[in-house]
């Protein structure tokens, strides 16, 4: 393209995010834009869908919600950009400057893509963060699960909430990062420095911590589930209240949640069971509605026929687990891991909101699977009536006969889907 192309692009999508007359949203996929210089441009939405980006000039620019699928940005300047709620699975960043860049609830897992080769089929493309400069970068409830951030940079940055499940973190610099209920499973961390990182309530289920610093860091209520420290600095580190196994009062805190239930919360208790290593749990039946996993494992579990309605499922490893039958109407399973997992005949839909006095407001809280992972879920007959289902990735997921009116749809990936009989949005 030329530069009079690139500006006329620009100009019309200013216009289309403006709702004015001759607006066009932009649209540079597959685009060889290398070494483009777009400072403070407004990019909010538009299609960067494999485009070359490489060693482009984007400092200062707007591309929050933006297609970057599969993009190349080696050696980009991204410093100070707005890249929140975008979808960078399988794009490359290496060597990038993301200095002060606003990431969060950015899509950097890996990304998945149909090859015109048969015989290959399903190509897994990985996220490449290696050797990037993230320094104080704001990347809070991003999901970066298996992605390469090896030998980066994210002194002061914001990682709370963020999914970094199995992703490479070798010889990173994590020093004073905010890392407050990330989520690190099986990840490697071989190297790493986190002095003086806050990882309050974090998982680090599995994770490699050969020669890992933790000097000063603060890992108050960690899940250190099949970790070993012996080779780790740990010199200064807080470990009051470490996890490093299922709680012995599960059962006291279900019983509890019984109660509360039964009576409207007069007595009993809520049952919270956030960031705790669950996996292969027998809780099927019970009704659960309500309660908080949040980044818990769940993998394997048990939970068909089980009620979780408005339940808290947010950021929660669900793999393998059989939830068919379960009733899940209005509950939150944003950027949860459900791949394989068997949610046929399921219920996702909304929820009713009712005023103080028990009376229609005409309001409903639809369940919420925005960034979730259902790859190879099994969803025969689940009824997702009005569910969010943006950015969620459902590559080879049999929805034969299922619900999907309604859904919101956006940026959801459907490859090699099962679609029959299933009733899509209109």
């Amino acid at each position: 393209m030329t530069p009079n192309d690139i500006i006329r692009v620009l100009a019309e999508h200013e216009k289309w995010l403006a709702k004015q007359n001759g607006g066009r949203r932009a649209n540079l996929a597959m685009q060889d834009l290398t070494a483009v210089s777009l400072p403070r441009a407004n990019l909010k939405l538009a299609k960067l869908s494999g485009c070359r980006l490489e060693k482009s000039n984007f400092a200062g620019a707007d591309l929050s919600f933006c297609d970057l699928f599969a993009a190349s940005l080696l050696k980009a300047n991204l410093t100070n950009a707005n890249l929140a709620h975008a979808d960078l699975r399988g794009a490359r960043l290496r060597n990038a400057r993301l200095t002060r860049a606003n990431l969060e609830g950015v899509d950097l897992r890996e990304g998945t893509l149909m090859s015109a080769d048969v015989d290959v089929g399903v190509v897994m493309l990985e996220s490449d963060l290696g050797k990037a400069a993230l320094d104080h970068a704001d990347l809070t409830g991003a999901n970066l699960t298996r992605a390469n951030l090896g030998k980066s940079s994210l002194v002061g940055a914001k990682l709370s909430g963020a999914m970094l499940c199995e992703a490479r973190l070798h010889e990173a610099r994590l020093i004073e990062c905010e890392m407050s209920g990330t989520n690190l499973a099986g990840a490697n961390l071989d190297g790493a420095d986190l002095t003086g990182a806050r990882l309050v309530g974090a998982v680090l289920d599995r994770a490699s911590l050969r020669g890992t610093r933790f000097c000063g860091a603060d890992l108050a209520d960690v899940d250190l589930t099949e970790v070993d420290l012996s080779y780790c600095y740990m010199e200064g580190a807080h470990l009051a209240e470490v996890r490093h196994r299922r709680p012995v009062s599960v059962e006291q805190v279900l019983h509890a949640h019984t109660t509360w239930l039964d009576t409207n919360g007069k007595s009993g208790a809520r049952a919270t069971l956030d960031g705790l290593n669950l996996a292969d749990l027998d809780l099927s039946g019970v009704n659960l509605s309500g309660a908080s996993f949040k980044r818990a494992r769940l993998s394997g579990c048990k939970l068909a026929d089980t009620t979780l309605l408005m339940a808290d499922l947010a950021m929660t490893d669900l793999s393998r687990a059989d939830l068919s039958r379960a009733t899940l109407d209005g509950a939150n399973l944003s950027g949860s891991d459900l791949s394989h997992a068997d949610l046929s005949a399921v219920k996702l839909k909304p929820v009713e909101m009712k005023s103080p006095g028990g009376s229609s407001t005409g309001r409903f809280w639809p369940a919420n699977l925005s960034g979730a992972r259902l790859i190879g879920a099994r969803l025969r007959g689940a009824d997702l009536h009005s569910a969010v289902l943006t950015g969620a990735d459902l590559t080879g997921a049999d929805l034969t006969n299922a619900n999907l009116t309604d859904c919101d749809l956006e940026r959801t990936t459907l490859t090699q889907a099962l679609t029959t009989g299933t009733l899509m949005p209109a």
